[in-house]
């Protein structure tokens, strides 16, 4: 890799004039693979020494004099973010190889697609697929402004034809060439954006920085822009090119942080030229870092500002709940729409409130923008040192790290009554052996288990909570009968009060967790995912079981309980890009159910020996009871929900089923029973838990690119 890196240096690229062929021409639009707007952005014609590019492993192969014939046939140009290279399922006509900037293979379409591969300078695309004559089996789109060399497959066949030897080494080669390096190693440019003054963005970044690099052990650059400062211009930052080797040295202006990364500040000044230089010096410095933190200081001029947005992977723009820095976001979009064509999906606002502050009306604006909020910031630090450090400071800058290096974890949990206690159990092992979750989404029980953990209470203080309903008695406490049953048998008042007295009228935005709830509507039966608003209110309509208790309405709008639609939330963090998914699922399947049926029927039959007056009770009074009323309809509830849980289960890369014979969806007298089972559970696949999150490789303290396991 350090070969290719100073081989395919933006040294050995100049700029030719056009005469003979057009960037164009040479790159050829068959299939329609370069979009008009991608070639409206003027990528200039470019011309290579052949002596740069003889030892590239594949090339080197070529016949004496064919090089200099195959570069003749053959296009290099630049390419502008976004590119399509070529697309899934296009046939392949020639391979390219990357000089500099950055590549991703993705598969799926627009919408679902997601990155399986990428790649940097000296790396080449499509090569397998031409020798096999086959249609490409992903797309390749640039990801950070690049410079491509195209070698026709027209001309490849024909030497292939020509020399059977070198058709032989060819197809020897790239049968045995590795998957890419760089599919272990992200690569990403992301910018940071503060629009409010009062922030301390700069500690900020840093601390991002520090993260990053302690979770991946890989090289993190933090590029600093400011206004026209005593720092080295944008625009000149050519100059310094003699000095730019594989330690990546700007004269003396790189400065080593003890965080593990480096920073380097420029300056920018409002000329077009210097908004012009943003995607070469950041192709230029992802080639020799794994990460680039683009800080871009409030006062950075806006086109400057405008480029750097553009050409990051994510961009994180940090406001503050004013009218003000709402209506300079609105402003920030308005001139990216200009700019990127209505293509902002990337820009990840970053809501940083105060204490006692939920902002909802911020929070609806964003929403209406289309761009909801990504984060809620507690405990920001600010500028003048005029704040403490905050744990919970510290769990976002974690989960953006996370985000960053595509590792973050999301927590599935499913409904199933009091069955659902087993999740505490299983969020007691991930504490103990600190498994962070970026994301929890739970539908009924889970979604009540997930609120409480989201809200900051710990596994020994859930544990705490579900014990005071121990004791025979103790289920009186939160049932409360409807009377006359006409909508259910019970209310769900009683439960979302005692939720409040844990966690009180907390919205989403005060969560030190995201959190998602699931509900269903009553009248469509679709999905009704919450995250804004009060959470216990949307916990009370997750738990509302149809039948058993009566319906809640919220904003007019009547729900359910979310285990009808989505018993195990499993698509739900899937949406939002949660790349590790831990599912617990305390829903048996039907051949479970069937085993323990047997294994009742050969202990002396299923039920317990009871008295006649006991008999007389349940078959007459005891609602709950085996073949009563409400025991019927949650068999039936539970019968549905089995097949969808299990689909859902195959999405996770992760599943725990704390399962038991004679679990009982309303048995929450019992708590210690279910919390047994799902520390049971998680005990039991630690190690794959530990794998999961990367725990191993920290403790062992090498790059998380080197535990295959774990690999992004």
């Amino acid at each position: 890799m350090l070969l290719k890196v100073v081989m395919f240096g933006w040294c050995h690229i100049r700029n030719s004039t056009p005469t003979t062929k057009t960037a164009a021409e040479g790159r050829g639009t068959k299939g329609g693979r370069l979009s008009k707007p991608s070639l409206a952005a003027g990528p200039n014609c470019l011309q290579i020494d052949t002596d740069t590019l003889k030892p590239h492993p594949l090339l080197s192969l070529l016949p004496s004099g064919a090089l200099e014939r195959l570069i003749g046939e053959s296009a290099i140009a630049e390419y502008p973010k976004g590119t399509v290279i070529f697309r899934e399922g296009d046939p392949c006509d020639a391979i390219f190889l990357i000089i500099s900037g950055r590549c991703e293979t993705r598969i799926g379409h627009n919408g679902t697609s997601r990155v399986e591969e990428v790649f940097g300078p000296g790396d080449t695309l499509g090569e397998r697929a031409l020798l096999n004559r086959d249609p490409h089996r992903h797309s390749a789109v640039v990801a950070t402004h690049a410079i491509l060399l195209r070698i026709p497959g027209s001309e490849l066949h024909g030497l292939f034809a020509n020399d059977l030897c070198f058709a032989g080494r060819f197809s020897q080669a790239v049968s045995q060439k590795p998957r890419a390096v760089s599919s272990a190693r992200v690569r990403r440019v992301v910018s940071v954006l503060s629009l409010a003054p009062r922030l301390d963005a700069d500690s900020a970044v840093h601390r991002l920085a520090t993260a990053l690099h302690r979770l991946t052990r890989q090289r993190v650059l933090v590029l600093a822009f400011g206004p026209v400062g005593e720092n080295p211009r944008v625009r000149d930052w050519r100059a310094h090119e003699a000095a730019l080797g594989v330690e990546f040295c700007f004269a003396r202006q790189l400065r080593p942080q003890d965080g593990g990364f480096d920073e380097l500040r420029l300056t920018a000044g409002a000329e077009a030229r210097e908004a012009a230089a943003m995607a070469p010096i950041l192709s230029h410095c992802a080639r020799h870092y794994d990460f680039v933190l683009l800080h871009l200081h409030p006062e950075t001029p806006v086109p400057t500002t405008l480029a750097g947005i553009l050409e990051s992977d994510l961009a994180f723009v940090l406001l503050q709940a004013s009218t003000q820095n709402l209506s300079d976001f609105e402003m920030l979009m308005r001139s990216l729409g200009e700019r990127a064509r209505g293509h902002s999906s990337h820009l990840k606002p970053i809501l940083c409130v105060e204490e006692n502050i939920a902002a909802p009306e911020i929070h609806a604006a964003l929403k209406q923008l289309g761009h909801p909020v990504h984060s809620f910031a507690r405990g920001f630090p600010l500028s003048g040192g005029e704040s403490m450090p905050d744990h919970r400071f510290d769990l976002l800058i974690n989960r953006l790290a996370r985000e960053i290096a595509r590792c973050r974890i999301g927590l599935a949990l499913s409904s199933g009554g009091a069955k659902g206690l087993a999740h505490i159990g299983v969020i007691q092992v991930l504490e103990e052996n600190g498994i962070e979750i970026d994301c929890i989404a739970g539908s009924s029980m889970g979604a009540y288990v997930g609120a409480v953990w989201a809200y900051g209470l710990d596994g020994p203080k859930i544990e705490k909570l579900a014990r005071e309903l121990e004791g025979r008695w103790g289920l009186l406490r939160v049932l409360d009968p409807s009377l006359p049953p006409r909508r259910g048998f019970l209310h769900t008042r009683r439960t979302a009060a005692r939720l409040r007295r844990s966690i009180g009228t907390a919205h989403f935005s005060e969560l030190i967790r995201p959190l998602r709830v699931l509900a269903t509507h009553l009248d469509s039966l679709e999905r009704a995912v919450f995250s804004s608003g009060e959470v216990a209110s949307a916990v009370e309509a997750s738990i509302a079981i149809p039948g058993v208790c009566v319906p809640v309405t919220l904003d007019g709008e009547t729900y359910i309980d979310g285990g009808i639609a989505d018993p195990l939330p499993v698509d739900v963090l899937a949406e939002m890009g949660i790349e590790r998914i831990i599912a617990v699922n305390v829903i048996p399947p039907p051949e479970r159910i069937r085993q323990w049926l047997d294994s009742r029927h050969e202990q002396n039959g299923r039920a317990p020996h009871r008295s006649r007056f006991g008999r007389f009770f349940s078959d007459h009074f005891n609602y709950l009871a085996h073949g009563n009323i409400l025991d019927t309809m949650m068999q039936a509830i539970t019968g549905a929900q089995t097949r969808v849980a299990e689909a859902s289960a195959r999405q996770a890369d992760l599943v725990l089923r704390p399962l038991a014979g004679d679990a009982e969806w309303h048995d929450f007298t019992h708590p210690q029973k279910y919390i047994a089972l799902g520390r049971e559970a998680a005990e039991g696949q630690l190690a794959e838990l530990k794998a999961l999150a990367g725990v191993t490789a920290y403790e062992r303290e090498i790059p998380l690119a080197h535990v295959p396991a774990i690999a992004a």
